[in-house]
């Protein structure tokens, strides 16, 4: 099978989100920036080094963030997530960012991906694309039209 047809992506279901801010690194805690938890639907993700993205995880404060003072701000309906399936997932990443080498020690990370601010988080069976909401259907036309170019290409 050709690229195309190897392709598809999947918005992920979030129920609620909220952005940790710490006043200190999260890092003193042994919790290191691209570090990432997950479990079922529920993500947290140590984007920064004073920053954590939480995922259907509630208002609760995760451990690492009551140990490091940081302060919760709800942002459900701010952010919104991509899954990425199939096996030229990879391919259309790299078309847009190296992602083998950005995620290079780490599970995720903020960077731009098709000028669109973003965090990748490299999961167990695939790739997840978390966006701010005002980015999000650019990035899913930018993805959707590189996996297009490639099948037209017969990758």
């Amino acid at each position: 099978m050709n690229m195309g047809e190897q392709w598809r992506l999947e918005t992920v279901r979030v129920v609620d989100c909220f952005e940790w801010h710490a006043p200190t690194a999260f890092w003193a805690n042994e919790v290191s920036p691209g570090y990432a938890l997950i479990q079922g639907d529920t993500r947290l993700l140590h984007f920064a080094p004073r920053f954590l993205l939480t995922i259907n995880q509630g208002a609760v404060a995760p451990p690492v963030a009551t140990a490091a003072e940081a302060i919760g701000i709800d942002v459900s309906g701010k952010w919104h997530g991509y899954r990425l399936h199939g096996s030229s997932s990879p391919a259309v990443l790299a078309a847009g960012v190296p992602s083998g080498t950005v995620l290079a020690g780490r599970n995720c990370a903020a960077l731009s991906l098709f000028d669109c601010p973003v965090v990748l988080l490299r999961t167990p069976d695939s790739s997840e694309v978390w966006v701010p909401a005002s980015y999000a259907e650019s990035l899913a036309s930018a993805l959707n039209k590189t996996a297009q170019r490639a099948k037209a290409a017969g990758q």
